[in-house]
C-alpha cells in the first residue's frame, strides 16, 4: 500500500492518531494543536480534524507540512517505511503477502575493496561530471583496479559491479538481484528515480535528486528478477519515475515495470539526450532535468488505444498461429490450448477425475518451467501437493528423497494459496493479483468453484466472479483454469453437457473454453461383466477409461473429444491404451538442490 493511500486511512481517525502522536495537544475549533512535531503543548502546529483536509497538517513556525504519515515520520523520526509499517500495525490492515521461494544468495567478498582510486575519482569527475558528494554518497570504491559500483541495502552490501576503464565489464556471481543506489535515496521522499545504468543513477544525483538503477539494462531488467526482490520496498512510493534509455528495449521495459508496479504511479521521463548522464556532459541544466520530472506522464491504460495503432496487428491476425499453454498429452496440442488473457472451466460430476486431470495439468506445466499458483479448496493444500507430487514421480510408492527433490525442483515454478475451507472470492482475486504481478505467474487455478465463498443459489455473484476473473486473465495476460461441479442429472452414463454446469448459466458464458472430464461408468460396469462372466464388451462402450470433452473454445471453434486412459496407481492419465506412466522429472535428473541448477 502507498504512503498516500495510508496516509488517506489514517484521516478518517485523525483524532485518534492526533491524540496518539501529539498527546500535549488540544482541540482549538476544527483542528488539533501542538508546539511543533514532537508533541509538546503549544500552538505552533496545526492538524485539521474535519472536512477534506482531515489529517493535513502545517508547523507555521517550521513552514513543514504534510500528510498524517509525514507527520509521524517526523513524530517518532522513522523512515517513510518504517512510519508506513507501523501506521498500517496501526489500522490493523495486514499487507497481502506471498513469500518467496526460499533461494541462497551469494554475497560479495570484500576483500581487496579500496577507497576510490585517483584514476576512478578523476574520470568520474572530469569525463562523467559526477559531482563528488555523489561519489561519496554512492560510497563507490575501487577493487583490485577495478571501479566497484556497490549494490547496498540497509548497509549490506548485497551485490557489486565492476568497471576496468575504457570499457571492460564484470560482476559478482550469482548474488540477489537488487536496484543500485538505496545508499543514496532519501529516508522521507515519497517518489524515487529508477534509471537503466549506475552512471544514470549517479548524474540524476548531481542534479539534485537520488535515483536507482536497474540491475540487467533496461532490456532485460523487469525480466531479471530484481521487482520480485525490491517489491515491499517499492511499494510505499507515491510516484516512481521511470528515466529509462528511448530505445525499443527501454520503452519495453518501461511497459513491463509500469505493469507490474502499478502504471497509476509510473511517470515516463523523457530526456534530451539518450540518458541523464549524456544529458549531464552535455551541459543540460538541473532546471532543464526538473521540468524534464515534472513533464514525466503516465502510460495511458492499455485498453485506450487508437483503432490505427492495430494496424500490423489486424494484418497479423490474417497470419495468426495460435499460441498457448499445451496440455500434457502431445495428441491435444493442436487441439486444445490454454491461451493467456483466457478463463477456462473444468467442469465434472463427483468422483470423475476433475482434480486429478488438473492436477497433471499443473505438474506437468511446473515441470516444464511454467509458473503456476493453485487455489485447492477442495483438499487440504499438503494432499493436494501429494496427489500432483505422486503424478510427477510417476510411481505409486516414490521415496522421500525422490518426493523431496521434486519439491525442492519446484520452488520458483509453483506457488499455493493455502486457506483453509472457503475462501473469500475478493481475497483470490487480491492475492492473484498481488501473485501476477510479483512473480509473473502464467497459470492460475482454483478447485473450486463451490469453495469461493458463495451460497448455491447465489448464481449472481457466481457469474460476477467468473466476470472478474475473465477480466484479470484478460488485464494480466494470464490463464485462469476453474474446476466447478455439474448438477446432479438422471445418471453418470453419459456426458452431462455445457448446460450442466452447475450454478450460474453466466458461468460458462463468461468463459473462454469449457471442458467437461467424463468418466466411463458403462465402460467399467462392462469390464465387471466381462472379468465375472466372459461377456465381450460391447463396442460402442468405447475403450477410453476418461474424456476430455471440449464444449466451448471461443478462439477456434473446435470442440474436440480426447480419449484418456486412467493409471490408477500413480493416477496419471494416458494418451493411449499402450502407454504407461512415465515421470515427468525423472529421479536421476532432479536436481538435490533447486530446479535452476538442472
Amino acid at each position: 500500500m502507498r504512503a498516500t493511500e495510508i496516509a488517506q486511512r489514517l484521516s478518517a481517525q485523525v483524532d485518534g492518531v492526533v491524540r496518539m502522536l501529539l498527546p500535549n495537544g488540544k482541540r482549538i475549533g476544527q483542528e488539533w494543536r501542538a508546539g511543533s512535531a514532537d508533541g509538546e503543548a503549544g500552538q505552533s502546529l496545526g492538524v485539521h480534524l474535519t472536512g477534506d483536509k482531515a489529517g493535513v497538517w502545517s508547523d507555521f513556525s517550521t513552514g513543514e507540512s504534510g500528510d498524517l504519515v509525514g507527520l509521524w515520520m517526523a513524530n517518532k523520526k522513522l523512515t517513510l517505511r518504517a512510519a508506513c509499517k507501523e501506521a498500517l500495525d496501526y489500522l490493523g490492515i495486514r499487507e497481502d503477502r506471498l513469500d518467496p521461494p526460499a533461494k541462497r544468495y551469494s554475497r560479495p567478498a570484500r576483500d581487496g575493496v579500496k577507497r576510490l582510486a585517483p584514476e576512478h575519482l578523476a574520470w568520474l569527475t572530469e569525463e562523467r561530471k559526477i559531482a563528488p558528494e555523489t561519489i561519496e554518497a554512492y560510497r563507490l570504491a575501487t577493487r583490485d583496479g577495478w571501479l566497484m559500483f556497490p549494490y547496498l541495502r540497509d548497509g549490506e552490501l548485497i551485490a557489486a559491479k565492476y568497471r576496468k576503464l575504457p570499457k571492460s565489464f564484470r560482476q559478482d556471481a550469482d548474488c540477489e538481484p537488487s536496484l543500485f543506489g538505496w545508499q543514496a535515496t532519501f529516508d522521507d521522499a515519497r517518489s524515487v528515480i529508477i534509471c537503466e545504468g549506475e552512471l544514470d543513477a549517479l548524474a540524476w544525483h548531481t542534479y539534485g535528486f537520488p535515483a536507482l538503477s536497474v540491475p540487467m539494462g533496461g532490456g532485460g531488467g523487469a525480466k531479471q528478477g530484481w521487482i520480485a526482490s525490491e517489491f515491499d520496498r517499492l511499494a510505499v512510493y507515491d510516484t516512481i519515475y521511470l528515466s529509462l534509455d528511448s530505445d525499443g528495449p527501454g520503452q519495453q521495459a518501461e511497459r513491463e515495470i509500469a505493469e507490474r508496479l502499478g502504471r497509476e504511479r509510473c511517470r515516463i521521463v523523457r530526456l534530451p539526450h539518450k540518458d541523464a548522464n549524456d544529458c549531464l556532459m552535455q551541459g543540460i541544466a538541473p532546471t532543464d532535468m526538473a521540468a524534464c520530472l515534472r513533464d514525466a506522464r503516465t502510460l495511458d491504460p492499455s485498453e485506450l488505444k487508437p483503432a490505427a495503432d492495430f494496424e500490423d496487428a489486424i494484418w497479423a491476425e490474417f497470419n495468426r498461429v495460435d499460441d498457448g499453454l499445451r496440455l500434457p498429452w502431445k495428441k491435444t496440442h493442436n487441439l486444445v490450448l490454454l491461451r493467456a488473457g483466457e478463463t477456462s472451466i473444468w467442469a465434472g460430476v463427483n468422483g470423475h477425475g476433475k482434480s486429478a486431470v488438473i492436477s497433471q495439468v499443473v505438474g506437468d506445466m511446473a515441470t516444464h518451467d511454467i509458473r503456476c499458483c493453485v487455489a485447492s479448496m477442495e483438499f487440504r493444500t499438503p494432499v493436494w501437493l501429494m496427489r500432483m507430487a505422486r503424478q510427477i514421480a510417476g510411481n505409486p510408492n516414490p521415496t522421500e528423497t525422490y518426493i523431496r527433490s521434486i519439491v525442492r525442483a519446484l520452488k520458483g515454478q509453483l506457488w499455493a494459496f493455502d486457506v483453509a475451507g472457503s475462501a473469500k472470492a475478493q481475497r483470490i482475486l487480491e492475492v492473484f493479483r498481488y501473485a501476477r504481478r510479483r512473480y509473473d505467474i502464467e497459470l492460475f487455478v482454483i478447485d473450486n468453484l463451490t469453495k469461493c465463498g458463495f451460497d448455491d443459489d447465489d448464481y449472481a455473484g457466481q457469474k460476477r466472479f467468473i466476470e472478474e476473473l475473465s477480466d484479470f486473465a484478460r488485464l494480466e495476460s494470464t490463464h485462469v483454469a476453474v474446476v466447478a461441479h455439474m448438477r446432479k442429472g438422471e445418471g453418470e452414463d453419459r456426458p452431462a453437457g455445457k448446460m450442466a454446469v452447475k450454478g450460474s448459466g453466466g458461468i460458462t458464458d463468461m468463459a473462454d473454453t469449457v471442458i467437461e472430464i467424463w468418466r466411463n461408468k458403462p465402460l467399467e460396469r462392462a469390464l465387471e461383466i466381462f472379468e465375472r462372466d466372459g461377456v465381450p464388451v460391447p463396442e460402442r462402450i468405447g475403450t477410453a477409461s476418461t474424456y476430455l470433452n471440449v464444449l466451448k473454445q471461443r478462439a477456434t471453434g473446435n470442440e474436440p473429444s480426447i480419449a484418456l486412459w486412467f493409471d490408477k496407481a500413480t493416477t496419471q492419465f494416458l494418451a493411449a491404451p499402450d502407454h504407461t506412466p512415465r515421470p515427468m522429472l525423472p529421479f536421476s535428473a532432479v536436481p538435490r538442490t533447486s530446479h535452476a541448477s538442472a
